[in-house]
């Protein structure tokens, strides 16, 4: 009864460490064909948040520019509640900064691939779909922001 036991335990080994290895190579596949929607989508995102970015830095060299114009010469080319208000407006984008604090996408993709490269796709994939929705938070608050600073901008240009 022992040896057939033993001989039972060792078949079984055998087929799992033969079979994992095709199991392996469709879950890979598997994988990739559901993380590459995810990646479409996040870099789709990352295309959206450059154009706001680079909206935003224009802008935001403006004020700067107001504001060292300030410091330099103790004179505003705007009225100083126009100026006012531009300050308070910039005060609220660093609150909204610090409310959602430091992007954790890319360790969020790194957790993914290592999580792949030791083929755990299951978690890879649950770490991708993190790091998406990470990355939809950060295009909402981009977009916030950015409409924050079409409103500096615009109290900027109406109060020269």
């Amino acid at each position: 009864m022992k040896k057939s036991l033993k001989i039972l335990c060792a078949a079984l080994s055998l087929t799992a460490i033969m079979s994992f290895s095709a199991f392996a190579a469709e879950t890979r596949k598997e994988y990739r064909a559901e993380a590459e929607p995810i990646r479409t989508e996040m870099k789709v995102m990352e295309e959206q948040m450059d154009v706001l970015r680079e909206s935003n830095k224009t802008i935001k060299e403006h004020f700067k520019n107001i504001h060292l114009n300030k410091k330099e010469t103790g004179e505003l080319p705007v009225d100083k509640s126009v100026w006012k208000e531009a300050k308070t407006l910039r005060g609220k984008i660093k609150m909204i900064r610090e409310e959602n604090g430091d992007s954790q996408v890319k360790n969020l993709r790194a957790e993914a691939k290592a999580a792949a490269e030791n083929k755990d796709f299951d978690t890879a994939i649950l770490k991708l779909k993190e790091a998406e929705k990470e990355k939809e938070k950060r295009l909402e608050m981009l977009k916030e922001i950015n409409s924050i600073w079409k409103q500096i901008d615009d109290l900027l240009s109406s109060g020269q």
